[in-house]
């Protein structure tokens, strides 16, 4: 060994005796055939970070030298890395593993259980499943270490205690749920970490460089995505997932050096749908873990952060589905060695053994508790199935968008939540979302209907519901989401029940596209009240044809067009345009529509000035600090996944020294300081850019960034910098009043009023004007996303294509009744006219974790209607 690897580890032996014993494995005897983590790896576990490709060959190794383990790969990840589970057990439960996992899915619908007998055998004999997910954000990045660590426990050990888990519980471990994120940060810690390892907080080794390991390849949060399913990692691991329905979740993570250790009982806000023994089970797991961790002296809290409330965690997905979810946090997010605020030393190896401790602490719990876990988790799934209240279930309308309908029922289908769907016409008493009362509707065939008289009625209520019911108001995450607001979908609470005669789906409806009227003459109408218009619309482009589109509505073959209706003519365009059009017709299940004439029968006619030619153009987008990443990747996944829009990322300094004119649109994301990486030659720049005819889009903080108070690229004014002469006496008298209530408030008065004062994520209404480019193909009324924003005041300098609604009354989710009024009548879109170009303000975010497809068409349409030749 030679001296700095030696003073390597004297330096972690030394952190280990600051109250932690140093022996990792400390349940007794091991098998000697089983190799060590060190044996394969050629290091202790601690000792350095063990990169993606080393963790998969550690678990192959094991499944080959072990009959206690099954190993499956169940997906990939964008970057082709496997996705794996390992399953560890007795030999004999792996011997009838897919009789045990088949009678536990029989819990999941009592319905399917043919008598209480058979029930009270399974739940009597059957072992517990627990399973343990490891690394979901990739640079949290101890816990893979410890799944090696408890991987490796489970099948060498040989003492009393690992066979008793061994025995009653089917333990499924998840190493690296972000395999991406995880090499990102691996491959940098690596080669950023000195040798002897710097525990100064300061140190290089410390400071992860943009975009960061925490997401995966597009810069997404697997943690936030469980419910909406935007990546193909979560939609592999729902799957396989839901091929087990484990009864124990634990998903483990890391927070600040500075902290010490969290596990549940959760935080308050529950939501309301969640049963009482969700709380039961997670003081009964923290007891486990304080007694496992008072052993050693280990700090620890519980009960502080980390809420049940939204419904798309690690930990409330998998309550959601009958398990007890739980999050442990271990103090972290630092190189090998760091000196934390008290002096002490925190090593990567006491992070990975305090996760080790409390996984099998929380094994050990779960044998302690089987039959009764097991038992609360059917009667999760038998209480489900009761008689629904007032409201009875949810009703979806097809509307113009059939396959943006079936998208989202894809969703919910994909989550076991039963669809049902119309086979005649129904009259049902229901309340529209977000309107004040209840009316009788009739609704056509093919609606949906998600009633909540079945097993996963509190999973369909979470996701549907308009209003979950704030009784907190401190929330870890958003608190507002309802799916069919969020994919632009009318829908409504019904208090009438499930129609007799509605269809149980078993497959999503497929929605045919198809060009009515066979081959055109004069053009291919292609109407733009269909999401997946837009998809079509990108392709043909690419495919170098010419387009226009409608700013005003017309008339033709009997049927109405809106504005934003894209136009293809025949005569403009060579003759593949036939072939092409119907393709991608069918492909995205679009109806393009034939004509054969220019003249229409009302409006404008097709040679109208008022039809405009689309200008394909290249886009550039912002990347790199300060630019958010989350936020850079959804417009990366927009773009390359949803559309296959081709675009250019550009670092945030190279403003200043890249040739902006090959470029008609840039985009600058929701970021920092873009004063930092901006400076006035590059404002220039961009100025003179979009005079000549640039289109530049502002997102979020990307959109206040362009206010007159930052750079001034445009007159955008915002809330906080409103000149005192220029507000109404109400304003300054309520500012004065806080001004003078803040003197007498105490410390902790004042920390609770700014925390009220956030808007954490919420639903607000906004007013949109449909005869802007931008509002084309929109409603005029929508439900949109707010998070914490500065607002921006309307200006009569720039059109405000949409505004938040006077009604703030009608939001969903939590916001403060002054935050709330100082929204209404604020700018959601302006557009500034400068020069021949153009500056879009989106001051919200439009992409939200891909999920809010809702609101696409918006960005889409500046994108498309705004640039002009």
């Amino acid at each position: 060994m030679n001296k700095v690897l030696a003073l390597v580890l004297a330096c972690i032996s030394f952190s280990l005796s600051q109250g932690q014993k140093s022996d990792f494995f400390p349940l007794g005897t091991v098998n000697p055939s089983i190799p060590t983590p060190e044996a394969v790896l050629g290091y202790r576990i601690g000792e350095r970070f063990t990169d993606y490709r080393n963790l998969e060959r550690y678990m192959e190794k094991l499944a080959a030298s072990s009959e206690r383990v099954k190993r499956v790969v169940y997906g990939e990840t964008y970057e082709h890395r496997p996705l794996q589970l390992i399953i560890i057990s007795s030999s004999q439960n792996l011997a009838r593993l897919q009789e045990i996992r088949t009678e536990n899915l029989q819990l999941t619908d009592p319905r399917t259980i043919k008598s209480r007998a058979v029930a009270d055998r399974i739940v009597g004999t059957n072992p517990s499943i627990v399973w343990l997910s490891y690394g979901v954000h990739g640079n949290e990045a101890s816990s893979p270490e410890a799944a090696i660590a408890t991987a490796y426990q489970l099948c060498a050990g040989t003492d009393p205690r690992t066979q008793a888990i061994l025995d009653n519980v089917v333990t499924i471990i998840d190493p690296s749920e972000n395999p991406d994120g995880r090499e990102r940060y691996v491959r940098w810690v690596n080669g950023a970490t000195s040798f002897p390892p710097n525990a100064a907080p300061g140190a290089y080794e410390h400071r992860e460089p943009w975009p960061g390991g925490r997401t995966n390849h597009y810069y997404f949060d697997l943690n936030r995505d469980w419910a909406w399913q935007t990546q193909q990692e979560t939609q592999a691991r729902i799957k396989i997932y839901r091929e087990w329905m484990p009864h124990v979740h634990v998903d483990f993570h890391e927070m600040g050096y500075n902290s010490t250790y969290f596990f549940f009982p959760a935080a308050p806000p529950f939501h309301e749908a969640l049963p009482t023994e969700a709380k039961k089970w997670g003081e009964i797991y923290g007891k486990g873990n304080a007694e496992a961790f008072d052993k050693d002296g280990i700090p620890y809290f519980v009960g502080e952060v980390f809420d049940m409330f939204h419904p798309g965690y690690g930990d409330s997905w998998p309550t959601f589905n009958g398990a007890i979810g739980m999050t442990y946090e271990q103090a972290g997010g630092a190189g090998l060695l760091i000196k934390r605020s008290n002096g002490q030393i925190l090593s990567l190896r006491d992070r990975a053994r305090n996760h080790f401790t409390t996984g099998i602490a929380t094994l050990e719990t779960t044998v302690k508790h089987k039959k009764e876990r097991i038992q609360d988790f059917l009667r999760f799934w038998q209480t489900g199935t009761e008689a629904a209240g007032r409201v009875k279930g949810y009703v979806v309308s097809q509307g113009t968008d059939p396959r943006r309908a079936g998208r989202l029922t894809s969703i919910l289908m994909a989550q076991g939540i039963e669809v049902h769907q119309l086979q005649e016409q129904a009259q049902l008493d229901v309340q529209r979302f977000y309107s004040k009362r209840g009316s009788r509707e009739s609704f056509a065939r093919g609606t949906f209907y998600v009633s909540l008289s079945q097993p996963q009625s509190r999973l369909a209520r979470a996701l549907l519901e308009p209003h979950a019911a704030v009784k907190d108001t401190f929330f870890y995450d958003v608190s507002a989401w309802s799916l069919p607001i969020a994919y632009g979908l009318d829908a409504y609470s019904a208090e009438s029940p499930l129609p007799p005669t509605a269809k149980k789906l078993t497959e999503v409806p497929q929605v045919a596209g198809s060009v009515k009227g066979g081959a055109a003459q004069v053009a291919y109408l292609i109407p733009w009240d269909r999401h997946d218009a837009m998809r079509l619309t990108w392709q043909l482009l690419e495919r170098s044809y010419t387009l226009h589109y409608a700013t005003r509505q017309f008339e033709t073959m009997q049927r109405s067009f809106g504005a934003g209706t894209v136009i293809a003519f025949v005569s403009q365009n060579n003759d593949s345009l036939h072939a092409d059009i119907q393709q991608l017709a069918s492909t995205f299940g679009v109806e393009v529509f034939s004509t054969n004439t220019g003249l229409t029968e009302k409006g404008i006619s097709l040679g109208s000035r008022r039809v405009m030619p689309i200008k394909k153009t290249s886009i550039a987008v912002l990347t790199d600090s300060p630019v958010f990443s989350n936020n850079f990747g959804q417009l990366w996944f927009l773009f390359e996944r949803e559309f296959k829009i081709p675009f250019t990322a550009i670092r945030a300094t190279d403003v200043k020294t890249f040739e902006l004119d090959t470029y008609g649109i840039i985009i600058i994301p929701s970021g920092g300081d873009y004063g930092s990486a901006i400076d006035s030659a590059a404002v220039d720049k961009l100025r003179r850019w979009v005079q000549q005819g640039g289109t530049l889009i502002g997102i979020d903080e990307g959109a206040r960034f362009l206010a007159k108070s930052r750079p001034g690229l445009t007159a955008a004014v915002l809330q906080t910098d409103k000149k005192e002469d220029d507000k109404s006496k109400e304003e300054k008298d309520r500012e004065k009043a806080k001004k003078e209530l803040t003197k007498r408030q105490t410390l902790f008065e004042k920390q609770e009023t700014q925390r009220l004062d956030n808007i954490p994520g919420t639903i607000f209404r906004a007013l949109i004007d449909t005869t802007h480019p931008i509002g084309f193909g929109m409603p005029h009324e929508m439900f949109v996303f707010k998070g914490n924003g500065t607002p921006v005041e309307l200006s009569e300098n720039g059109h405000t294509v949409a505004r938040f609604s006077k009604d703030t009354t009608e939001v969903s989710g939590y916001a403060f009744p002054e935050k709330a009024r100082k929204t209404a009548e604020t700018t959601y879109i302006q557009d500034f006219r400068i020069g021949r170009g153009h500056a879009i303000l989106f001051t919200e975010d439009v992409a939200f974790r891909m999920f809010w497809i809702g609101l696409n068409k918006l960005l889409m349409n500046a994108m498309l209607f705004v640039p002009e030749p």
